[in-house]
């Protein structure tokens, strides 16, 4: 059976495969982040540093900046939705 069109795939950018190893350390190191509960976590340096030395992992900069940058990207697109719920249950 044919899977259906996906219009949304169709207008992605493709794949940046030069850096597929950062998104794999990203879904590594989001997994670990811990929220206090009012809201999504975020992730700084120290949060960083603590990983990736837990991982033995000796990272370059863009690597650090790219793992904290998606997981704050992350923690304000799940605020939005939070938002978006409370609104609705109004």
């Amino acid at each position: 059976m044919a899977r259906p069109r996906d219009p949304l795939a169709e207008t992605m950018p493709p794949f940046p495969f030069a850096i597929e190893h950062v998104w794999e350390f990203y879904f590594e190191f989001a997994a670990g982040l811990k929220s206090d509960g009012m809201a999504p976590a975020q992730a700084g340096w120290p949060d960083v540093a603590a990983w990736s030395a837990a991982m033995q992992l000796d990272l370059e900069p863009y690597e650090m900046r790219l793992l904290v940058r998606l997981a704050n990207l992350r923690a304000s697109i799940q605020a939005e939705h939070q938002a978006e719920k409370s609104k609705n249950r109004r």
